[in-house]
């Protein structure tokens, strides 16, 4: 998607995909003893004059690895309102005239626990499902960009406390 304009983190956009390797790939070093992964998930909302605020959303995304192993599955529901904002602005990679509108809303962190030695992961949209009074709206068409996600971490499990000698 882009860059924080004032962090200078990146933001990548999450596509709805049966196929990990058209996800977000991270590629996590090796550990020896495992240890826990970290990132936010926030809405990837257009937000043209007609959306319709309030809105609830709700989006869904899967974390995959060793192919097509789930590790787990992870939704965000918040309520948009007129005049929310997101906390930073994004510098964003395309120019496309619809992408000008286009803002990641909401954060949530979340924490996967990661298990010893080498491994990939990939994060993939589900769907995501858009309530305006009386309507709703379910996307779920592959290739739909429905999600951002940010601050990757890895925190390796320690070592252990060594035995006194004595």
């Amino acid at each position: 998607m882009g860059k924080g304009a004032t962090s200078g983190s990146p933001y990548y956009d999450v596509v709805i995909t049966n196929q990990p390797n058209a996800g977000v790939l991270i590629k996590l070093p090796y550990t020896k003893k495992g240890g826990k992964f970290s990132f936010d998930l926030h809405h990837r909302i257009a937000i043209t004059d007609d959306f319709g605020l309030p809105a609830e959303v709700t989006t869904v995304v899967e974390v995959l690895t060793g192919g097509t192993t789930s590790i787990g599955v992870y939704t965000i529901v918040d309520t948009i309102n007129e005049g929310d904002k997101f906390h930073e602005s994004i510098a964003k990679a395309s120019r496309a005239e619809i992408d000008k509108f286009v803002t990641p809303m909401s954060t949530k962190s979340f924490t996967i626990e990661i298990r010893p030695g080498p491994q990939s992961i990939s994060i993939v949209g589900q769907e995501m499902i858009i309530s305006r009074g009386k309507t709703t709206t379910r996307i779920d068409t592959p290739g739909t960009r429905i999600a951002t996600v940010s601050h990757f971490k890895l925190q390796e499990a320690q070592q252990g406390t060594a035995l006194d000698p004595r």
